[in-house]
């Protein structure tokens, strides 16, 4: 790459996005209306993520915030399509890459993918609910994430029925493309493997959305493997999980920490362990990093977050989403506190993403 392209990439890189931001998500004026060029976005995100900068906290406090990462400080109140409903009205099915995939928790409204850089948006069309399936009989699961090869943003929508005369498991798979703006049934239409149903519990890493495993309805309730969805040939597989005391294990959550996966493992009457996956898929990869002991003696760690800038504290939910830091010298738990508020609940790390979403 020649001397005069590099200056340029950087110029475009520390200028272009200062520009962005001063002009509160507007392009327009000055020299920078090239900036919307799907080149420079994607320079943009990459160069961001590539140094671990240009990154922001969005979290609910009332409302959708953006804060600075890691302070919480400097709070924008973000304009989003569900934010005239009650608090407890939508969640966040998942992020990637800067963008938030947000969802009604009644399943009747349709999907919409967020941009908290930009505020602009993209409604996801409806779509139908066909027998065999129905609401609210049948299990709902989504995910969202990026096919990194063909760059284009994709949901999922997994439905499940029980049949009780087959004793077996009825399953749907659609796939929305947001750059082609449309549904299509995967190419892994069956889900076979079970996993936990438990709303917004999903994660992303290469290429693929993983959901909790939880654990098996039979009396001896053992814990069953990560279940991963990849979104370049649309297949199901299991990743699997360390090895746990089963006897105590009251409940697991799956999450990425710097980049790896990892899990919060919380016993009944015993700390929570958190593990993480130094090597993508391989079993004996596993490391246990922590055990927290559970704040007022009964709440544990639900799912990480991420490391302090200075990686002296961890940021993770504790139970109902509520965002919490946990002092990696002392190993105390304490809850986050924002101006004017109280806490903060639902927290994600989102990178700065300069791409403007269209309704």
């Amino acid at each position: 790459m020649g001397a005069i392209q590099q200056i340029y990439k950087i110029f475009i890189f520390k200028v272009g996005g200062w520009w962005f931001r001063k002009r509160g998500g507007r392009w327009e004026g000055g020299g920078f209306a090239h900036a919307r060029s799907s080149y420079f976005v994607n320079l943009h995100l990459e160069r961001s993520l590539a140094t671990k900068t240009n990154l922001h906290f969005i979290f609910k406090a009332s409302i959708l915030y953006l804060s600075d990462f890691d302070t919480f400080d400097n709070l924008i109140p973000l304009d989003y399509p569900f934010k005239n409903r009650d608090n407890c009205g939508f969640g966040v099915v998942g992020s990637c890459n800067g963008l938030l995939c947000l969802q009604s928790y009644d399943f009747q409204q349709p999907l919409i993918i967020y941009n908290p850089t930009t505020q602009t948006y993209a409604i996801v069309p409806s779509l139908p609910i066909s027998p065999p399936f129905s609401y609210p009989r049948s299990i709902f699961n989504f995910g969202f994430g990026y096919e990194s090869i063909s760059r284009d943003y994709r949901c999922v929508r997994i439905i499940r029925n029980f049949n009780v005369e087959m004793r077996s498991i009825e399953s749907d798979v659609m796939v929305y493309s947001l750059k082609n703006g449309s549904w299509r049934k995967a190419a892994s239409a069956n889900v076979p493997f079970d996993f936990d149903y438990r709303y917004g519990r999903c994660v992303f890493l290469n290429d693929a959305i993983h959901w909790d495993g939880g654990l098996s309805e039979n009396e001896a309730k053992e814990p069953r493997p990560i279940v991963a969805f990849n979104l370049r040939d649309e297949r199901f597989s299991t990743l699997p999980i360390p090895n746990v005391d089963s006897m105590d294990l009251v409940q697991m959550f799956v999450g990425v920490l710097d980049g790896s996966l990892c899990l919060s493992v919380s016993g009944l009457n015993s700390d929570t362990d958190l593990w993480v996956m130094k090597e993508y898929g391989a079993a004996g990869s596993w490391i246990k990093l922590f055990s927290i002991a559970k704040l007022n003696g009964y709440e544990g760690v639900d799912r990480l977050i991420c490391y302090s800038m200075s990686l002296k504290k961890l940021f993770v939910h504790l139970t109902y989403l509520r965002v919490a830091s946990v002092d990696l010298d002392t190993m105390e738990i304490s809850n986050v506190k924002v101006v004017n508020f109280p806490g903060c609940t639902d927290a994600h790390v989102c990178v700065e993403n300069l791409l403007m979403l269209r309704r």
